[in-house]
């Protein structure tokens, strides 16, 4: 128990986060808009007058002033959202400031903004002032004016906040296990000052210049929260904890970051009302490398994800968030690992909703043009690739590889001709070859709900040149497409002669370079993304492999900058110098990322058409609605609470967002005025040997 003395001892800021019981009242639009001076803090705690000015003294605010700000443009929304939650009643009255404060009287607000007299002794709950800075993709202000401490089990934990969140940064959620080892969350149980202003390093991985800006030491989390609950009563705050949304990076399981600015969850937090993790999991060989030597198995990069999910599920109900509402989420092979998870028994109950985005469910192997993701066996994956860095460090006939290797830097480790990526059966953390979605065994993930989806095309951002006129379909697909994807040198001519009746060059179609591009791409991207990403929701339906599926593709996208290609942003024209997003375009690979996390106007990118921040507002909520009950479709009294108008209009018109249905599988367009349609491209993937049904063995 933390005693009376230890209280003493904190600081006057600290001693306000022991109050605690605060939420940032900001209604972010996702527009980049800065401080208006509009919104508050709310200090639930009912207290006094003047212990309530104290309390915003010292958040380095005032109490909340309806003379110089509007209540209607932010609080109006606000204040009626607490009555939505049912946390507070309809006549609910809130602390403000005097107008003078030479007054002999105090004054309230009620959630109506009507300002009334009232006795300075009652208790209510308070609103200060906001006045921290707006942060960007480049900007942010963690000094100590912006700081609060907070209590994390018994540790004291000190992040900041901007104008719509809590921020805790570099949080240790596992301890830096040994070299090829699993990792173990971290216990946060014990005495202690953490300082979670900066995030931690970043994994070890052969990208970037900088050599020390990576490290073997990484396992590092970060949160964003809009509500920090008071630890005094934190057993009686369930009603008011958020929903958990836990991201994994993409990368190839070789790069990544959880401090990617694309990805801050400072957006999705506050105006999806969630509490956002981002966590740093090892990659490349430091992650995945397996021996033969019965210990050393590999998927240390995945214990690195269930360690994670275990700190989260002892700890995030202090940051505000609900343990039992945790949702895993990724991109590219984040979303290959939120895959990997539901099939991982150590991680059942760890999280109840799963969200892949762009995974790569199909894998061309051995001779094959596609099979499912397949964890390799340990024997076989050391022989092809152990072996291989072994032989690139010189150490393949060392006696004891394992000390062989270490007289390399993680950095330089990673960035040997060989970097190990391959998941593997290691017996603890993966026990069967796949992911189980048929009636062949029982799933770990039964009690889980998915929604699983791609961008219509994906393979994009993987192709370097547009064809020329004099190259033929099978010369460009197989250098710009098969090479890339491992794709078998064959693969054109079975699908243009025989399967593929409408490719360039068939049916007395002119191979023109549009034609092959638009081929090649599309076998590219059904083959690798869409194919048994399909198949996965429908089996998985059918077999009620997960308690409900969501299956979806964005036809709308904002690539990220660094990571495109000239045909995968809209066109320019005088209309709309920026980009015309309803101009036809390829939406490639990583085109999701900025739209999920609402950071584009954050990161300083232009509105195109006057729909990107719409769009944004809209699929935050459908991901923050999934995260809040297992269903994308936002209720509609929540968003009338919310104030998000323009995203009830969309609903509304749009309509549902049905479930998979295995007898009429459908999924939904994600797009301005999206839709529902029939699973696509089946003639396609049946072409490809990935039929609906593929996973029905």
């Amino acid at each position: 128990m933390r005693s009376a003395i230890t209280l003493l001892a904190l600081s006057a800021v600290q001693a306000l986060a022991l109050g605690g019981d605060l939420t940032i009242l900001s209604r972010n639009k996702l527009d980049g808009a800065q401080n208006d001076g509009s919104a508050a803090i709310l200090c639930r705690q009912p207290i006094a007058y003047y212990a309530a000015k104290v309390d915003c003294i010292l958040l380095g605010e005032d109490l909340w002033n309806p003379d110089t700000a509007n209540f209607n443009d932010t609080l109006a929304a606000s204040l009626n959202y607490e009555v939505y939650q049912g946390v507070v009643l309809p006549t609910q009255s809130y602390w403000i400031s005097k107008v003078n404060e030479s007054d002999d009287g105090c004054r309230a607000i009620d959630g109506t903004g009507q300002v009334h007299a009232m006795d300075c002794g009652a208790g209510l709950p308070a609103l200060c002032t906001n006045t921290a800075p707006v942060s960007t993709s480049s900007f942010a202000n963690n000094s100590q004016e912006w700081q609060v401490s907070h209590w994390v089990g018994d540790k004291i934990v000190t992040g900041y906040r901007d104008y719509h969140t809590w921020k805790f940064r570099g949080l240790r959620y596992a301890d830096q296990p040994q070299r090829f080892g699993y990792s173990t969350a971290s216990s946060f149980d014990e005495a202690g000052d953490v300082d979670a202003t900066t995030a931690g390093a970043d994994c070890s991985q052969p990208i970037g210049e900088v050599k020390n800006g990576s490290s073997e030491d990484c396992l590092f989390a970060n949160v964003w929260t809009p509500y920090l609950p008071s630890y005094l009563d934190l057993k009686n705050k369930r009603g008011l904890l958020k929903p958990v949304m836990l991201y994994l990076y993409g990368g190839g399981l070789t790069s990544g970051s959880g401090k990617n600015p694309n990805t801050d969850g400072t957006n999705l937090a506050s105006h999806g009302d969630v509490v956002v993790v981002s966590v740093n999991y090892r990659v490349g060989s430091l992650g995945f490398l397996n021996f033969n030597d019965g210990v050393h198995n590999g998927n240390y990069g995945i214990s690195d994800m269930v360690s994670a999910l275990e700190w989260v599920h002892k700890y995030i109900d202090c940051f505000g968030g609900d343990p039992d509402r945790v949702t895993v989420f990724g991109e590219s092979s984040g979303a290959q690992s939120t895959h990997i998870l539901l099939g991982v028994e150590k991680a059942k109950g760890l999280f109840h909703r799963a969200i892949m985005q762009s995974g790569p469910d199909g894998y061309p192997s051995d001779g094959k043009l596609l099979s499912y993701p397949y964890y390799d066996t340990l024997e076989h994956n050391f022989n092809t690739t152990t072996k291989a860095v072994l032989q690139a460090a010189g150490c393949l006939n060392a006696t004891d590889q394992i000390a062989c290797l270490g007289k390399f830097s993680g950095f330089d480790l990673v960035n040997l001709a060989t970097n190990a990526n391959g998941v593997v059966v290691d017996g603890t953390y993966l026990t069967y070859h796949e992911l189980v979605v048929n009636q062949t065994a029982a799933s770990y993930a039964t009690n889980v709900s998915i929604m699983a989806g791609v961008n219509r095309d994906e393979a994009g951002v993987n192709i370097d040149e547009y064809p020329s006129n004099t190259t033929t379909f099978a010369d460009y697909f197989n250098t710009q497409v098969g090479n890339h994807f491992s794709m078998p040198s064959n693969a054109s001519v079975i699908l243009n002669l025989t399967h593929f009746p409408n490719a360039p060059g068939a049916g007395g179609l002119a191979p023109t370079p549009d034609a092959i591009f638009n081929a090649s791409l599309r076998i590219a991207t059904n083959a690798v993304f869409t194919c048994f990403n399909l198949a996965k929701a429908y089996s998985g339906t059918k077999h009620r492999a997960f308690k409900s599926v969501y299956s979806f593709q964005f036809n709308r996208t904002y690539q990220t900058t660094g990571y495109t290609r000239p045909w995968c942003v809209p066109p320019r024209t005088e209309a709309r110098p920026d980009g015309d997003p309803d101009a036809e375009y390829y939406k490639c690979h990583a085109g999701e990322q900025m739209i999920v996390f609402g950071t584009a106007r954050r990161a300083g990118r232009p509105e195109r058409d006057g729909l990107d921040v719409p769009f944004m507002q809209l699929v935050v909520e459908y991901w923050a609605s999934f995260a809040r009950t297992g269903d994308p479709n936002p209720d509609r009294e929540y968003l009338v609470a919310r104030g998000h108008r323009g995203t009830l209009e969309q609903v509304d018109k749009v309509g549902r967002w049905e479930a998979v249905d295995a007898e009429r599988p459908t999924m939904r367009v994600l797009q301005w005025d999206g839709k529902q349609v029939p699973f696509v491209d089946q003639d396609v993937c049946g072409a490809l040997g990935a039929p609906m049904d593929v996973l029905e063995a």
